[in-house]
């Protein structure tokens, strides 16, 4: 087959345009974590405990909703591209339908979880500073839902910037929110622990507030509203479900795929957990950066293959995939070239008593160098495979790559072959390389077909 040929202006200068306020929400978006953490310690060591299992919980149930939300932009960029406007709305009605399907079981679980975390063997105290943060979050859905309901709405139409402008709003907002309530400042309640979860609650809510009024008012937003949410317009319901269902169980295999790589990692001893966190230090932000990739071709090729352009959705997949690989290339070469310097901004690297944690990061580091390419590669074509609905096969290529390869040859390299925390790094880039591989034939066959 004959590679399509890439222009700088119809290929990648679209790409970038959707992708670089996807960038920056990906960047944005992790700075609340990196701030709620920050408080939390200052409180107390259990304080920081509590709001650490609550945070992978909330982490855990997040990337499923927001994965299963995420066939909105999918179904409406095709939309867009047919020029089916009235259809866009019915989309947008339908995708609030799941929304609350969804809400009702993840606020019952949040609310209901402090029991389960006891049988989970924690200690009461940390159980019951862990519900004074659940309780916040569980009133913060019905606002987190409905924002994340049209921000897609809006990525399906390609208008990342303005998600990015109400993202670097937002925030700030629930930064200085979490720390006024968490510390009592202005006159505000001290309410330790509780005020992270309520600084989320108040955000959020101003947010999707914010967010409501321009959908309906903006001139360019407004145009769809017209068709108004009758129900004589197809219901999109089970495509919503068909399509975004397992985007949310592919994310959520892969957040239990890498905590279980933490644990196995922890059970090497300190100094090879210390060394894997200060990997995953740089790793997540470059993932951060794959996925807003990959979102990027997936409204790209939305467009085009709604209009029927599919020698056009090939090449912003080719794009993506390039740009991808370019950046990844960088940073490998960066964990080759100057390892130490990476990790001198963690710790001395002249410290004798540091040594093995500096020797195990150094290797890691060169390992995640291979692995990051493949991973993020793989990222993006998931991107691309998403445009074409195509979820159900990426869903089970990341179960077997990582849950049938990655993790029981990483044990294997690790315990039997005795290379430790290596084996298992290796065990991921053997995983990467055959995703990779699976989704490549795959989408070949995509473009093959048409469909």
């Amino acid at each position: 087959m004959k590679h399509p040929i890439f222009s700088l202006k119809n290929d990648f200068y679209p790409l970038i345009h959707l992708l670089t306020p996807l960038i920056a929400v990906s960047i944005v978006n992790s700075a609340t974590s990196f701030f709620e953490t920050l408080f939390l310690a200052h409180l107390s060591t259990d304080v920081l405990a509590a709001g650490a299992l609550v945070g992978w919980l909330f982490a855990t149930l997040v990337v499923i909703l927001f994965g299963t939300l995420g066939a909105i932009n999918v179904l409406i960029s095709h939309q867009h591209g047919a020029k089916e406007e009235q259809h866009i709305v019915s989309v947008v009605r339908d995708g609030f339908a799941v929304a609350g399907l969804l809400l009702v079981p993840t606020f019952l679980l949040l609310w209901n979880m402090p029991p389960i975390f006891l049988v989970l063997g924690q200690t009461p105290f940390i159980v019951a500073q862990a519900t004074a943060y659940l309780h916040p979050l569980a009133w913060a859905l019905l606002p987190t839902l409905t924002t994340t309901v049209f921000f897609q709405f809006l990525l399906g139409l390609g208008r990342t910037r303005v998600v990015m402008v109400f993202t670097l709003l937002s925030t700030p907002l629930t930064i200085l929110l979490s720390y006024l309530l968490i510390f009592g400042h202005w006159g505000l309640p001290a309410l330790h622990i509780a005020g992270a979860g309520w600084g989320i609650m108040l955000s959020n809510s101003i947010s999707a507030i914010a967010l409501v009024i321009y959908v309906l008012r903006n001139d360019r937003c407004k145009a769809y509203w017209k068709y108004g949410f009758h129900f004589k317009t197809p219901s999109f319901i089970l495509e919503l479900v068909r399509v975004g269902l397992p985007m949310g169980l592919m994310y959520c295999a892969e957040v239990g795929f890498f905590l279980t790589l933490m644990l196995l990692m922890g059970t090497l001893g300190v100094q090879a957990l210390a060394a894997n966190q200060i990997v995953f230090q740089y790793f997540g932000p470059l993932m951060a950066i794959a996925f807003a990739i990959a979102q990027a071709v997936t409204i790209r090729m939305g467009h085009e293959l709604g209009a029927k352009n599919f020698q056009a959705a090939k090449r912003a997949s080719y794009a993506g995939t390039s740009l991808t690989v370019f950046i990844m290339l960088l940073a490998a070469l960066s964990y080759w070239c100057f390892p130490q310097t990476l990790i001198g901004i963690d710790l001395n690297v002249h410290d004798a008593n540091q040594a093995e944690i500096i020797r195990n990061a150094i290797s890691f580091f060169a390992i995640a160098a291979l692995f990051q390419i493949f991973e993020a590669t793989r990222i993006t074509m998931f991107g691309a495979l998403r445009a074409f609905k195509d979820t159900h096969y990426t869903l089970i290529t990341s179960i077997i790559c990582f849950w049938g390869i990655a993790l029981p040859v990483g044990y294997f390299f690790s315990r039997v072959d005795q290379l430790g925390g290596k084996g298992l790094w290796w065990g991921m880039v053997l995983g990467g390389v055959i995703s990779v591989l699976l989704l490549f034939y795959r989408l070949q066959k995509k473009f093959k077909t048409g469909a």
